[in-house]
């Protein structure tokens, strides 16, 4: 690796520091429920009936992942109404955080 692919790296790292978790957070719960909802939409509820020797924890799985994601969705909610986000991730990401909105510079 060189010098400069190696900085390229670190300063990618260094970015991801910088981000906001909590709207990371919503975000990364938005694509959770995403994927769930196309794996439902992929596996279609009757197969969840269908007999299946290579998979016989399939239904509780799925039926877990279904839980997890309504739960998700709620927290999703209040994540987006205390932040106020716009659903939109990049100018969510790039928004100043709030003390830096109204705290008054000093020198």
């Amino acid at each position: 690796m060189t010098d400069s692919e190696r900085i390229k790296q670190l300063e990618q790292e260094l970015a991801q520091y910088k981000l906001n978790g909590a709207i990371g957070l919503y975000y990364e719960l938005n694509r959770f429920v995403n994927d769930t909802v196309s794996i439902l939409r992929e596996k279609g509820v009757k197969s969840l009936f269908a007999k299946d020797d290579d998979d016989p924890k399939k239904f509780e799985r799925m039926m877990a992942l279904i839980k997890n994601a309504k739960e998700h969705i709620v927290d999703m909610e209040e994540i987006k109404a205390k932040l106020g986000l716009t659903g939109d991730e990049e100018k969510d990401r790039i928004k100043k955080p709030f003390i830096d909105r109204i705290a008054e510079k000093r020198d």
